[in-house]
């Protein structure tokens, strides 16, 4: 295991006994009747015997069980998003482990918080769970959605790319150029989140349907910035293969090539883009790392389009 596993293994294991010292410690000033359930508000709505209160740490330790047998599996044993191959199996064993276990310490908190919850609310110190137990729920949606996007990256890790051409030697046939991922556009898909969880900090019970909106945001979010993308040329076709976007475009219909800076939604996860219009109308937004060599490698490919920036222009 690495460092951070340990590290997650030790925190999630302080988190269930902590859990456990706090139901001893106030189980002698618990009353005969305690919170059981839980509104969307937070607000206690259901009543049973204390003693229910170990039934809930009892569901932590299955948990907790459960979670560590899933990490000592046999990778043969696993659901794996995709068929792990040689040069992919050791990353993408590593990336489920990380999403294991980082569940199971996220796991663990949200039981801690929701037994504290529960014996606050039963001594009439809350007048319910706090919203931040929220943060909890959508840290736990975060980590699954981006753990699973994370082992799928894991598993479609691209082969070696195919050396550049030199100076005087030809490209090759088939070129991937790897997208280029802007740190802005990353920096702003973080701003969506946090709009229900200022809504829940205030105590808006519609914050509950931002929370459960975030799962597919996350989804798509994760998916197009964790997913292998890269633009493929082949002698016939440009292969694009970014988050969803999985389409082709024949270099004949190519009628134009420009670089850009155009914001709008596009298969292109950063915003030093090229624009690619076809002969039906359409532009197509792509954002290679090497942009000039991606244009300059259009310039030999689609002698029928005008092709700008680069090594130089063509009209």
């Amino acid at each position: 295991m690495t460092v951070w596993e340990w590290v997650l293994e030790i925190l999630s294991a302080l988190l269930l006994l902590a859990t456990l010292v706090w139901i001893i410690a106030l189980w002698p000033n618990l009353p005969d009747r305690i919170p059981v359930h839980f509104n969307l508000r937070g607000e206690a709505d259901g009543f049973g015997a204390r003693a229910s209160i170990w039934g809930l740490w009892g569901i932590g330790v299955f948990l907790y069980a459960l979670v560590t047998a899933v990490t000592r599996l046999p990778a043969s044993l696993l659901n794996w998003p995709v068929e792990p191959r040689p040069e992919t199996a050791r990353a993408m064993a590593r990336a489920s482990r990380h999403l294991v276990r980082g569940m199971k310490f996220l796991l663990m908190a949200t039981l801690l918080h929701l037994t504290v919850g529960v014996t606050a609310v039963a001594l009439g110190r809350w007048a319910g769970l706090t919203p931040w137990f929220y943060l909890w729920i959508v840290a736990l949606l975060t980590v699954a959605i981006g753990g699973c996007a994370g082992v799928y990256r894991a598993g479609l890790r691209l082969p070696t790319a195919p050396a550049a051409r030199g100076p005087d030697g030809p490209w090759p046939e088939v070129v991937d150029f790897p997208a280029a991922r802007s740190t802005i556009l990353l920096a702003l898909t973080a701003i969506p989140p946090l709009i229900p969880f200022f809504m829940a900090l205030r105590g808006d019970a519609t914050a509950i349907v931002g929370l459960v909106a975030l799962g597919p945001y996350l989804l798509v979010v994760g998916f197009t910035f964790w997913r292998p993308s890269y633009y493929r040329v082949t002698p016939t076709h440009l292969q694009i293969r970014v988050g969803f976007a999985d389409f082709d475009i024949r270099l004949t219909r190519i009628r134009r090539v420009r670089p850009t800076w155009n914001p709008i939604a596009s298969p292109a996860p950063s915003l030093r883009r090229v624009a690619i219009e076809t002969d039906q109308g359409e532009t197509v937004l792509v954002s290679p790392l090497d942009r000039d060599g991606f244009i300059a490698l259009l310039r030999e490919r689609c002698p029928q389009a005008v092709v700008e920036g680069g090594c130089g222009s063509r009209r």
